[in-house]
């Protein structure tokens, strides 16, 4: 429980630092071209990733997006152990698409497995609606501030019957349709949203 109430408290300390920072000017953002809140880099336990995709039933045949990838295992197990026939993972940090290449290597998976999964570095908050028209599966394990700018985005793009699964976090007004606990290295939680309409 104490390393549980360690990592809440500096991930909250990082979002107040970083979400309260001074709106940067255009020479500013020309220095430093990361996204307005920037998310700790945290590696999703791998109990824990099997849970979520688990919970967002992916099935063969669908495409999962996971945003904020850092080394890509959430989007490599959604392919490889799932059947996703697409994988896509975005992150802002160009030093976490090499943790995703090093990954796909360690794993020594199939070409065809390989050829089914992209990672490119982007910043979440500025993707649109359009963006997730033919995703099926989002997985997020990111900030309350950052889960709370997704929700619009992700309600207006997805297509009835997507869902979409945060790590510890939820989306605020938006009451998740399941939520579960795993036990791994501590007490996570994990939250289920199916958009409706299928």
């Amino acid at each position: 429980m104490r390393k549980f109430s360690l990592f809440a408290a500096a991930l909250a300390v990082a979002a107040v630092g970083l979400v309260g920072r001074p709106a940067a000017t255009a020479e500013d953002k020309k220095k430093d071209d990361r996204p307005d809140i920037v998310v700790p880099y945290v590696p999703t336990h791998e109990k824990v990733v099997a849970a979520m995709l688990k919970l967002a039933a992916v099935k063969e045949g669908e495409t999962v997006y996971d945003l904020g990838c850092g080394d890509g295992r959430i989007t490599i197990a959604a392919v490889k152990d799932f059947k996703a026939k697409r994988g896509l993972g975005i992150d802002f940090n160009p030093e976490r698409l090499k943790d995703c290449e090093k990954r796909v290597a360690e794993l020594k998976l199939s070409d065809e497995e390989t050829k089914k999964l992209t990672f490119k570095q982007g910043d979440v908050l500025k993707m649109t609606p359009e963006d997730f028209k033919d995703v099926d599966v989002v997985t997020l394990y990111l900030l309350p501030a950052v889960n709370l700018k997704l929700e619009p985005v992700l309600k207006k793009g997805l297509r009835p019957g997507a869902r979409v699964v945060s790590h510890d976090f939820d989306m605020g007004d938006w009451k998740a349709d399941k939520k579960e606990e795993v036990e791994a290295d501590r007490k996570h939680t994990i939250y289920l949203w199916v958009i409706p309409g299928a």
